[in-house]
């Protein structure tokens, strides 16, 4: 038995040193964009599953929302980092979307912070769904 033993764990550390898909993508060097849960201080949304925030050092990230219907009416959003995650939210990573509507009762759906917007891609958007 000892045998088939050392056959299976040699299989085993030669499959963990063969090449993944992707493994030889470079990473980026650029840093994630992220902002901090509490430095937002306003929101828009467009009406459909996007929602831009701006913070307090008046940068702008898209909020991609899944299932979230109703978003263009609400006036109160909030926002709820992942699992085991801090306050600090950075591209890429899930949050939970929490919302209010003047009519209609506390609402939440998963979201995925999107990119941070430039000054550029912030004036190109229609004037109502600028925070």
């Amino acid at each position: 038995m000892r045998p088939s033993f050392l056959f299976v764990a040699s299989a085993l550390a030669l499959a963990a040193c063969a090449p993944v898909d992707g493994a030889d993508i470079p990473r980026s060097s650029e840093p994630r964009a992220c902002f901090l849960v509490q430095q937002v201080t306003s929101f828009r949304s467009d009406g459909r599953q996007r929602v831009y925030v701006r913070t307090i050092g008046d940068e702008v990230f898209r909020l991609d929302a899944i299932a979230c219907p109703g978003l263009e009416t609400n006036f109160q959003i909030g926002l709820e980092p992942g699992l085991g995650s801090s306050s600090r939210l950075c591209q890429g990573d899930t949050v939970r979307l929490i919302a209010r509507g003047y009519t209609s009762d506390v609402q939440s759906c998963p979201a995925r912070v999107g990119p941070h917007l430039t000054e550029a891609e912030v004036a190109a958007l229609p004037a109502r769904d600028r925070p």
